[in-house]
């Protein structure tokens, strides 16, 4: 008894659920919902689906605006408020509406409303959804040789613009993600690594290719590398002081000749004193010495002075004229 209210539960459970999967079918049909994928610069055309025949009204929005109508008296059917005034267009047999030059902006709910003689129709609801172009993906491998059990660990990186999916391709197997790593050792030989990328309207793919060996050389030749780099960097450094050393020893010796050989000495003798009497005078005879120096005087000399000697009280000689010295 148990049992069978338990299936029985279950069976209208189970009910429940189907009747309310095919109600939501109902609905999103009757309303016509469906989504348009397209990227920038491409050219769409919305059509509702529904029959032509007897439609009386004829009316595209998008959102709340009206962007067409099939009464409208020109060859778009364009009203002149529409965002897509001069690229879109109107066909009046079918009611297909066309957009061209899309751009990011464009993307948004287009609705088409109509009537015929009888009734009011449902509305369709197309939902235009613009991508960017993809731009070839980029692909970074960076590798480290792990020497404990001889294998190469490989870091992979796959970078893009816009929203994508991104998709790895490692000989059968298959990643998912922009970044993974992946090992692989010398006798699995060359690997090939593809990264590819999509959205709902366009798919571009690169790929890398690795060895194992490859991996082992370049950690070694880094090192190697190193090595010379700091090498001769010391090298220089010990060149520059030995430089230094010598251009200092050379002016210092060059400064020591060169105060020697600036200064002159001349020296003179100066002979036995005579008083104005023609006596001999007591004073020593003497040496004077008078240094040259040439190096050009900072200040001109000015112009030289002769000075005379007066004396006062000189002795008059006795006169000889036989006129009589009245003073």
């Amino acid at each position: 008894m148990v049992g069978g209210r338990l299936c029985y539960r279950s069976y209208f459970v189970h009910s429940i659920v189907l009747l309310l999967w095919v109600y939501l079918q109902y609905v999103e049909t009757s309303s016509g919902k469906h989504v348009i994928h397209k990227k920038v610069g491409d050219t769409v055309e919305l059509s509702s689906g529904l029959p032509t025949e007897g439609v009386t009204a004829a009316t595209w929005k998008y959102g709340k605006i009206i962007i067409a109508d099939k009464d409208i008296e020109t060859n778009t059917g364009v009203t002149k408020g529409s965002p897509f005034k001069d690229r879109s267009e109107l066909n009046h047999q079918n009611f297909t509406l066309t957009v061209r030059k899309l751009t990011l902006q464009d993307s948004g709910d287009f609705i088409f409303v109509s009537a015929t003689k009888e009734k009011q129709r449902d509305s369709v609801i197309i939902t235009l959804q613009v991508h960017d172009p993809i731009a070839k993906p980029d692909i970074k491998i960076s590798s480290t040789w792990i020497s404990s059990n001889e294998s190469c660990k490989v870091l992979l990186e796959c970078s893009t613009t816009g929203d994508v999916s991104y998709k790895w391709t490692v000989g059968k197997q298959t990643l998912t993600g922009p970044r993974q790593q992946y090992i692989i050792r010398e006798q699995d030989g060359e690997t090939n690594f593809t990264c590819t990328i999509s959205n709902n309207v366009s798919e571009k793919s690169a790929f890398q290719t690795v060895k194992a060996t490859e991996c082992s050389n370049s950690t070694q030749k880094d090192l190697e590398k190193y090595f010379l780099i700091v090498g001769i960097a010391g090298g220089c450094f010990i060149v520059v002081i030995i430089v230094c050393i010598i251009v200092g020893v050379c002016c210092c010796k060059k400064r020591h000749v060169g105060s020697d050989t600036n200064d002159l000495t001349v020296y003179a003798d100066v002979g036995e004193l005579t008083n104005e009497d023609g006596t001999s005078s007591s004073m020593q005879p003497c040496s004077l010495y008078e240094t040259i120096d040439n190096r050009v005087p900072t200040v001109k000399p000015g112009p030289q002075t002769v000075y005379d000697k007066i004396q006062l009280n000189r002795v008059r000689k006795v006169s000889v004229s036989p006129y009589q010295d009245i003073s």
